[in-house]
């Protein structure tokens, strides 16, 4: 009674091990499907830019996060409903307001976002988007009844994955392998 063998022993830590690489994995991989999306990429958020176009190349979900970099000042970003994304009128369907010049905007539900520049005419003159964001992938919501001639390719644009969020549990993993052995 209570002798442990060598053996009994070994296949238990073993066993613990796979159970914690398997956690490990399932949490690597929940963290890296989110992404960090820079608005309209190399152009930012500015004017005289298509974010139509721009925004199909896009599956956009829950998790990710939009990045709008721009002068402050001179553009700014709402969140807005339908109805105040059609006719630029903030008088009321605002749901938030960013005006840092590096706004970052988590995407926490499944749901059409709408967003717009409301700074001088540029929603007016097409400084806006709308996205459907899903828990898997999106499509892209019309911004305007005359919609550009674009691609629809879903892979032509580089999604940024959150590089930290990727590789901090896998250097995790690799710790714990080496200090249990």
């Amino acid at each position: 009674m209570g002798i442990i063998t060598q053996t009994s022993k070994s296949y238990s830590n073993y066993f613990n091990i796979m159970l914690l690489l398997l956690f490990m994995t399932s949490l690597v991989f929940t963290i890296a499907k989110s992404e960090v999306i820079t608005v309209g990429d190399e152009n930012r958020w500015t004017d005289g830019f298509n974010y139509f176009s721009w925004a199909q190349n896009f599956n956009f979900s829950v998790g990710d996060v939009l990045v709008f970099g721009y002068t402050p000042r001179s553009h700014n970003v709402y969140d807005v409903t339908r109805e105040t994304f059609q006719s630029c009128n903030t008088s009321s369907g605002v749901n938030a307001m960013y005006d840092s010049g590096d706004d970052h905007v988590e995407l926490k539900e499944a749901k059409q976002y709408w967003f717009i520049c409301t700074v001088d005419r540029h929603c007016q003159l097409g400084m806006r988007f709308g996205i459907n964001v899903t828990a898997t992938t999106t499509n892209f919501v019309n911004s305007s009844s005359t919609n550009p001639s674009s691609t629809n390719s879903n892979s032509a644009s580089w999604k940024h994955m959150y590089n930290a969020g990727f590789y901090l549990p896998l250097i995790g993993i690799l710790s714990m392998l080496i200090y249990i052995v």
